[in-house]
């Protein structure tokens, strides 16, 4: 991957767009740009934090393991987005790993960066709570689609939240694959499979490898709490 203009990139971030250019110029020059190829994880869960972490390209998948070695997705980061916020305030392990599902660059900002603009800078401290209450918000309604009695609810919800973020409702595109989709919505695979096509056999989905054509979306919120 091409190197970034790591000045340019941060100021694309709402929580640093505020900074003017010598604030921009001192960040990117502590920041550090990092390739990671699919599959390598960014962080273990327990290693120590060291910093905000800001997704340029790619894909990753934040989750646990299991003493089972069972795994569980509990988010999925695009580009735009950060990660890594639970280390800068808490002084203790991270509780999750971070790997990557697709090559990525991500930007590092070093913690005691993170710290001196957030003592310094009220806008960037704001930013950072409405980030952190955004991360809480998703985190609720994740917890409340778990409590959907069937797994073919749990996959109707995560439909309907996709189909909210896409340009067009009702032609969406599956973020990640099937297996990673299982494990957040806790079913196995298997289970996942019937229900799309449970879902396409009673014409409420059709679907054509990661691409979903949603058919009749007020049936399918009928089936999940978005009604």
């Amino acid at each position: 991957m091409a190197k970034v203009d790591i000045k340019k990139a941060l100021a694309q971030f709402a929580l640093f767009n505020g900074l003017d250019n010598v604030q921009l110029e001192l960040l990117a020059k502590y920041s550090q740009e990092l390739s990671v190829s699919r599959g390598q994880h960014v962080f273990s869960r327990g290693d120590t934090a060291r910093g905000l972490y800001l997704l340029l390209k790619g894909q990753l998948k934040l989750g646990v393991t299991s003493i089972l070695s069972v795994e569980k997705v509990v988010s999925i980061i695009g580009p735009g987005e950060s990660f890594g916020e639970t280390g800068l305030f808490l002084d203790n392990q991270l509780p999750f790993y971070a790997k990557a599902t697709m090559n990525s660059k991500i930007l590092l900002v070093p913690e005691y960066m993170v710290h001196s603009l957030l003592d310094s800078n009220a806008n960037v401290a704001r930013k950072m709570q409405e980030t952190l209450s955004v991360s809480l918000h998703q985190m609720i309604h994740d917890i409340e689609t778990l409590t959907l009695p069937t797994a073919i609810q749990r996959f109707a919800e995560y439909l309907l939240r996709i189909s909210n973020k896409s340009t067009k409702a009702d032609n969406i595109i599956l973020p990640v694959r099937k297996e990673t989709i299982a494990s957040i919505l806790n079913i196995t695979p298997e289970t996942l499979s019937r229900c799309i096509n449970k879902l396409n056999k009673i014409g409420l989905i059709e679907v054509n490898g990661n691409h979903v054509a949603i058919t009749d979306i007020v049936k399918l919120r009928e089936l999940g709490f978005d009604n």
